[in-house]
């Protein structure tokens, strides 16, 4: 029997976001028992990156209160092709890599060399 490597996968997370250059949206959404807005953030990213297009398709992250019912772990993001119902469903780094590079042709981070 062969052995085989396990690479660990990186989650997605609001760090990957901010590394990779993803616009952070904050929405309201109603008030708690204690009169406070309930506010949730989402993240979204051209593709490519640096489209100017206002309609360019985007990549769209859940929102940072959605965790629970998706599976993950609190503070993890499940990210998707926006408006392909799940197509492009990511919810690694490494998934999300390929994705952008398969779709644009482009590295989605530069070379650390």
């Amino acid at each position: 029997m062969k052995d085989f490597i396990e690479f660990p996968l990186i989650p997605i997370t609001k760090e990957t976001f901010e590394r990779q250059g993803w616009e952070e949206y904050t929405e309201t959404e109603g008030y708690d028992e204690e009169g406070n807005s309930i506010k949730y953030t989402y993240y979204i990213l051209p593709l490519p990156k640096d489209n100017p297009e206002e309609k360019a398709p985007i990549l769209i992250s859940s929102a940072d209160d959605e965790w629970e019912e998706l599976g993950i772990k609190k503070g993890e993001f499940y990210v998707e092709i926006c408006d392909f119902y799940g197509l492009g469903m990511c919810t690694t780094e490494e998934e999300l890599e390929i994705l952008y590079r398969t779709l644009t042709k482009q590295e989605l981070e530069p070379e650390i060399n």
